[in-house]
């Protein structure tokens, strides 16, 4: 009797927990390139975008997770999480992070037990991210280590660039809107999660019934 009890749980779960997890990854993963992921600081060294256990994910209106420099440790990209549209303001250890905009500048600030705040629009610097092609460029500014730089082109090449690209505009009605194709998948993954586990149920149910 327990094993029927486990195996008409398991079922639906198994499903539901592989439609989850498929989600799950594509927004917990970071979006950074696995080779192009570097930056450098002459008082820090390299800084790594793309960690192990950590990561960095751009999206189109602010930057979320962690970077990993050799020399500090952790540097925190911003305090929210999730992926929706979010905009940080910077006024509290709370609420401080790195804004995107719409042309790929960046502002605000990035956090650093061992380096302070980092501004990512401080004068005479400014970080932005190609629109076309992802690339970082540019220098940030570390209170307690100085310049931060996200594209070098001498000896040592080295460079971040993010995976993210801007989706294609649809025009709908005369309007034209970015469409999220992963934002249009979800909702079909929920179902087919829906329409297994109600197709076990019935089969088990009509399993039941025969006498």
């Amino acid at each position: 009797m327990l094993r029927k009890v486990i195996t008409y749980i398991g079922y639906p779960a198994l499903i539901a927990g592989l439609v989850l997890g498929l989600v799950g990854v594509a927004y917990a993963a970071g979006n950074i390139d696995s080779t192009y992921k570097w930056a450098w600081g002459t008082n820090v060294g390299w800084i790594n975008f793309n960690p192990t256990h950590g990561g960095v994910t751009v999206y189109s209106d602010h930057l979320e997770g962690y970077a990993w420099a050799e020399n500090v440790g952790w540097i925190r990209l911003g305090t929210y999480t999730g992926g929706s549209p979010h905009t940080y303001a910077n006024t509290t250890k709370d609420n401080y992070g790195v804004n995107r905009d719409a042309n790929g500048n960046l502002s605000g600030y990035a956090w650093g037990t061992n380096v302070g705040w980092i501004n990512f629009h401080p004068t005479h610097g400014g970080v932005t991210i190609d629109p076309a092609t992802g690339s970082f460029d540019g220098y940030a500014w570390a209170e307690n280590v100085g310049w931060i730089h996200f594209k070098g082109t001498g000896a040592i090449a080295y460079n971040v660039v993010t995976e993210f690209r801007p989706p294609s505009p649809q025009p709908i009605g005369g309007v034209i809107v970015p469409v999220n194709r992963l934002g249009l998948l979800v909702p079909w993954l929920g179902l087919v999660a829906l329409a297994a586990v109600g197709g076990v149920l019935l089969l088990r149910a009509r399993r039941r019934s025969k006498p």
